[in-house]
């Protein structure tokens, strides 16, 4: 048997996908929203704001203030950057090394970003696309994308011991 098929074989979704994949997703979230959170509550005084734009989806005219609306813009963007991230870990092929994982992750990140407020964010969040936020939402899916190259740390996380 050759060594390719040894390693497909040894391939498991859970493994090297889901779990790596949510990991990363994580981490990227936590880094745009600690990033997002802070230069909003600098330059607008609305630490939270972030959180209720995204939460625009379910509230087209405007979300409403209020710790719920929070959460719900919290638990979507981070349902999303998991989502987005095991996508990028069932693509990124395994054994490549955290430098080819963290340049793949910025040109992900940066494709992510171009189709984000060109053709999605008008349609899922008018609030988020009526606040234009371009270059902060540059600079926080490159941040994103950085995250994305602890995926090859995460899988090696993952990955059942030799005994």
């Amino acid at each position: 048997m050759s060594a390719r098929r040894a390693r497909a074989r040894d391939w498991n979704p859970l493994r090297d996908a889901l779990l790596p994949g949510a990991l990363a997703g994580t981490v990227g979230a936590v880094a745009m929203a600690l990033l997002a959170c802070g230069a909003v509550g600098v330059l607008h005084g609305a630490p939270w704001r972030p959180a209720l734009l995204v939460a625009g989806t379910f509230f087209r005219a405007g979300a409403p203030l209020g710790t719920g609306t929070v959460v719900l813009g919290l638990l979507l963007h981070f349902a999303l950057a998991g989502a987005l991230a095991t996508g990028f870990a069932l693509v990124l092929p395994r054994g490549g090394t955290a430098v080819a994982a963290l340049m793949l992750g910025l040109l992900y990140s940066l494709v992510l970003w171009s189709v984000m407020t060109e053709w999605i964010l008008p349609f899922a969040s008018p609030p988020l696309d009526r606040a234009h936020p371009g270059p902060l939402l540059l600079a926080l899916h490159l941040a994103f994308g950085a995250a994305l190259g602890t995926l090859p740390a995460a899988r090696a996380r993952f990955r059942p011991r030799a005994r």
